[in-house]
């Protein structure tokens, strides 16, 4: 298989798949039978080879190979172009930093192209080799919605329980971390909203759109990946809130902390000031200062000073002032 085809497979319509060679590539829009092409986005070839194939619109072409992408459902051509997102589960990757699965789907052609690998399709794949997968490319697109929309519900739960002991620890306090944490979580949030905002229009449409090749099983499938994609949503929305009372929280505590500091302070200071005072009043060096003649002047001042000290003290013990 040459790199810029990833898969080139042709469905039996009995959830089995057999792979084809390069040189199978079809070269005119297929009419009949049921054929998956996944390309790579990367590769040149795969789009002279799309451009080439009677049938296939110049735009189809344009719009599969997209340096940028945002989740849409739109007609082009004889067929659909469903541009998707799915959360990144590729090791040492971050899920939030999502992967575009672009396809151009028609009643018997399938042409989908990546940037990255997306463990959905892989698993799509595994069930064709299994003969436990989709049974026409209508079901196709069904399974990976379904697929796509499923594997997002684990890093969602993830993000919810991450929040909650990140709620749970700043109640015992603020420790060092916990706001990188939750800097690192909100980024989270908003990632993933951005591309499932609109991924719940283009998937709502897609359920909408009234295509013949479509049975009612599978639009009801579609339907349903729509309705937990809005549910993940208000999950996002509400984890999105519960980040800004969260930093909100901190600050609070960071203030009440600083607070707290800056009126022990105050009051240590006002202990001292009048001690300070004192001191000062009785080291300057010139004529006529009492005591200067007594060897028990210096005791008795401290002596003075503690008691001074002792009492602002206890005054303002009693006066609440802490």
């Amino acid at each position: 298989m040459s790199e810029f085809v990833v898969h080139n497979l042709e469905l039996d319509g009995l959830g089995g798949a057999r792979s084809l060679p390069l040189l199978d590539l079809p070269k005119v829009l297929p009419e009949q039978g049921c054929r998956w092409v996944h390309l790579d986005c990367y590769e040149e070839e795969g789009y002279t080879w799309l451009s080439d194939v009677e049938g296939i619109p110049e735009t189809v072409a344009e719009a599969l190979f997209a340096e940028e992408t945002r989740p849409r459902t739109i007609r082009m051509g004889k067929g659909l172009l469903l541009t998707l997102r799915g959360v990144n589960l590729n090791p040492e990757s971050n899920p939030s930093d999502m992967v575009s699965l672009r396809l151009w789907v028609t009643p018997h052609f399938i042409v989908s192209s990546r940037r990255r690998k997306l463990l959905s399709v892989q698993s799509v794949v595994k069930d064709l080799n299994n003969n436990e997968g989709p049974l026409n490319t209508a079901d196709v697109v069904a399974t990976l919605t379904e697929t796509l929309t499923d594997r997002m519900a684990k890093v969602i739960t993830d993000l919810e329980d991450e929040l909650a002991d990140l709620e749970e620890s700043i109640g015992e306090g603020i420790e060092s971390g916990q706001r990188d944490s939750l800097v690192q979580r909100r980024l989270e949030t908003i990632r993933l909203r951005r591309f499932l905002v609109p991924q719940k229009e283009a998937i709502v449409k897609l359920s909408q759109e009234s295509v013949s090749w479509m049975n009612q099983d599978q639009i009801a499938r579609i339907h349903e990946a729509a309705n937990d994609i809005t549910r993940y949503v208000e999950g996002l929305e509400s984890l999105r809130e519960r980040c800004l009372l969260m930093q909100e929280e901190f600050a609070n505590l960071q203030s009440e902390k600083m607070n707290a500091r800056m009126y022990v302070l105050s009051i240590l200071s006002g202990i001292f000031l009048p001690l300070g005072f004192l001191t000062g009043l009785f080291g300057i060096n010139i004529g006529g200062m009492p005591g200067t003649e007594s060897v028990d002047a210096f005791w008795l001042f401290c002596i003075a000073l503690v008691i001074l000290g002792g009492g602002q003290f206890v005054l303002m013990r009693r006066s609440r002032w802490f």
